[in-house]
């Protein structure tokens, strides 16, 4: 409803641009829908700190709902996809009431609106500043070259393509474009989404779980001990609400409950549902039983956090759980209920009688599964071992990176004693591998405390980007806190020393038709790790010490992708200042997100000292021409350029 029968509305009319506004005597805007949104998002509709687009629920029976929009951080905000409890929920605190689960990009230190815009092009993402001149990239479409900066302030002019971004009822932000013609037909078409994996969502079965099939695109779900499926939806809901809810009577009966473990099961949960978080716990079966005894706890959930074993005590089941091999979730039940998910209550006892006559060949027959599979097990594991040795031992193989141990490139590199170079990430060492192999260790210095887990994702990441002109990952140590890269050795080491002139390297500077090969191929090799990879990478360090040469002077970029673990957030936004002085853009001064144009920049020094022969920054010279730049763009006004002297 507009609610606007006192507003004095005369007229109406609908935009091409699909805002529906209602006018007043004055000819002013009464009401718009652009400022009313539902669960859909037009092209050039601003969605606005104050706004939202919400979903619409599936069944009466869920009553919980989707939202995208803006969430207030301590010192940021963040565009975020939160699963929002029924309204019988609402005089529970905020924090307990949703949970985000897909968040979007952080924006910091900005003055003016902040507001999430989809582009006539097709580009979804952030613009803010006094005059929404910046902007940051949720999804960029391919035929988008205005930029995003632009579309907050276009007229109502009709779009050639139609699009729609739309929260959908199972918590999915899709966006969808008109296709006039598909296999004879006309229709909406699906051109990206938020999240791929269904399961990621927090809330798509209720309090049940989740579960992929083979294809890792459709989800079914199932529900937890003491619960069922409501109606006939996927939906699950709680049917034992006394559970977790103490007085002086039930305090300590916990002889009224027990506990039903759903193994390879975690749990989506907020903050104010954790009672306590125990990381001594011995054993998993500890963890169910520190539920039992608390009268308040639900359910636990117990796994590995880096080989550290942790163990949460949960007051409520309300977002939903996944599969994930590594944990287990214990449910707290009553003591006469079902074991078995979803299951009703029923039964007599007679059934009684035949379930105790078939415990004991059961109890026997898992017994001797249990044994059958610990040696299955005790086979496996010692293949593996024997597997990784010779793998260690071998030649290094094209495809994933290879796990080395700490005391293996302690060997390798012979205590780490010949040093090839320091950086703003570490130091690289010389080493050899089994078969003679020359590599190139890096030592990660100050790196975030990351687990192991997310470290060695990221690690399959850089180590799945292959290109000619980056440098090849072939291995890495995750040990403890020790942090280390092992990378393809290249025998002509950094460009530095082939275009600077200096004692040691004065008589081979590189010609100039092998100074441009170089510069063209750095250049391809940025490109594509900015534009070409599905994880978009900003450097951060793009200088002649991080460009090295093999045998046949072909350059290769290294150190892509180590701002990650040394502070940055979001492949697209950068708030800690990562880099080389006289390299660094001017947006790490003004303290702005810093994108892919901060390289651009660093690239434009490296290709004027590759030209010039000098370094950007050298306090050899007077003060009026020790900046390289300056004194390039003063020569650069007179009749005469000096050339660099060239081998």
């Amino acid at each position: 409803m507009s609610n606007t029968s006192d507003a004095g509305v005369t007229s109406a009319s609908m935009e091409e641009t699909g805002n529906f506004i209602l006018h007043s005597n004055s000819n002013h805007s009464a009401w718009q829908s652009f400022e009313h949104p539902s669960d859909t998002l037009l092209p050039n509709q601003p969605l606005t700190v104050s706004l939202e687009l919400t979903s619409v629920p599936k069944s009466p029976s869920q009553g919980g709902y989707y939202s995208l929009k803006m969430l207030q951080q301590p010192t940021s905000l963040s565009l975020a996809l939160t699963y929002n409890l029924p309204e019988t929920y609402d005089a529970a605190p905020e924090a307990y009431a949703n949970y985000s689960y897909w968040p979007g990009p952080d924006i910091s230190n900005v003055t003016g609106d902040v507001v999430a815009v989809l582009d006539g092009a097709g580009s979804f993402g952030i613009v803010y500043g006094e005059s929404s001149n910046g902007a940051v990239y949720v999804y960029k479409n391919d035929g988008d070259y205005n930029g995003l900066g632009l579309a907050s302030s276009q007229s109502s002019t009709r779009l050639s393509v139609l699009r729609r971004l739309i929260l959908e009822t199972n918590g999915n932000l899709r966006l969808y474009r008109w296709d006039n013609d598909v296999n004879g037909s006309r229709q909406w078409v699906p051109e990206w989404a938020a999240v791929s994996n269904p399961c990621e969502i927090a809330g798509i079965c209720g309090n049940g779980v989740c579960n992929l099939d083979r294809s890792k695109t459709i989800a079914s779900c199932s529900c937890l001990p003491g619960t069922s499926k409501a109606g006939g939806d996927n939906f699950c809901s709680d049917n034992s609400s006394s559970i977790g809810r103490c007085d002086s009577r039930n305090a300590n009966q916990t002889s009224e409950f027990k506990i039903a473990a759903v193994q390879q099961t975690n749990y989506y949960f907020s903050d104010f549902s954790v009672i306590a978080n125990y990381s001594d716990i011995p054993t998993v079966s500890r963890c169910g039983d520190a539920c039992l005894s608390a009268c308040e706890c639900v359910a636990s959930v117990y796994g590995l956090d880096d080989e550290n074993p942790y163990c949460w005590i949960l007051r409520s089941l309300d977002f939903g759980g996944y599969e994930d091999p590594g944990s287990t979730l214990f449910v707290k039940v009553r003591a006469n209920e079902s074991m078995t998910p979803g299951a009703n209550k029923s039964g007599s006892d007679n059934g009684d009688t035949k379930g105790k006559v078939l415990v004991v060949p059961i109890v026997l027959s898992m017994t001797f599964l249990v044994v059958l599979l610990c040696l299955l097990l005790y086979h496996n594991v010692h293949k593996k071992r024997s597997l990784k040795r010779a793998m260690e031992s071998s030649p290094i193989l094209h495809g994933a990176p290879i796990h080395f141990t700490y005391r293996d490139l302690l060997v390798r590199t012979c205590n780490f004693s010949q040093l090839l170079g320091t950086g703003g990430f570490g130091s690289v060492y010389k080493g050899s591998l089994g078969d003679g192999t020359l590599v190139a260790v890096k030592k990660l210095d100050k790196v975030l405390p990351h687990g192991e887990k997310e470290f060695i994702t990221e690690v399959n990441t850089i180590g799945s980007m292959h290109h000619m002109n980056l440098v090849r990952l072939c291995g890495y140590c995750s040990e403890g806190s020790h942090r280390l890269l092992v990378y393809e050795f290249l025998k002509n080491g950094s460009l530095d020393k082939w275009i600077f002139p200096s004692y040691s390297f004065r008589d081979r500077l590189l010609d100039w038709s092998t100074r441009f090969d170089i510069a063209i191929a750095t250049a391809q090799g940025i490109a594509y790790f900015h534009e070409q990879c599905r994880n978009r990478i900003i450097h951060c360090d793009i200088k002649p010490e991080n460009i090295l040469l093999d045998e046949n002077f072909c350059p290769k970029v290294s150190d892509f992708g180590l701002a990650k673990f040394m502070g940055r957030e979001h492949s697209h936004v950068v708030t800690m200042v990562r880099g080389t002085r006289g390299y660094l853009a001017p947006e790490w001064i003004s303290n702005r997100p810093i994108t892919v144009k901060a390289d651009v920049y660093s690239f434009g020094m490296l290709l004027l000292e590759i030209v010039g022969g000098r370094r950007n920054l050298d306090m050899s010279f007077d003060a009026e021409d020790f900046f390289y730049p300056g004194w390039a763009f003063k020569v650069s006004k007179s009749s005469f350029l000096p050339q660099p002297h060239l081998h």
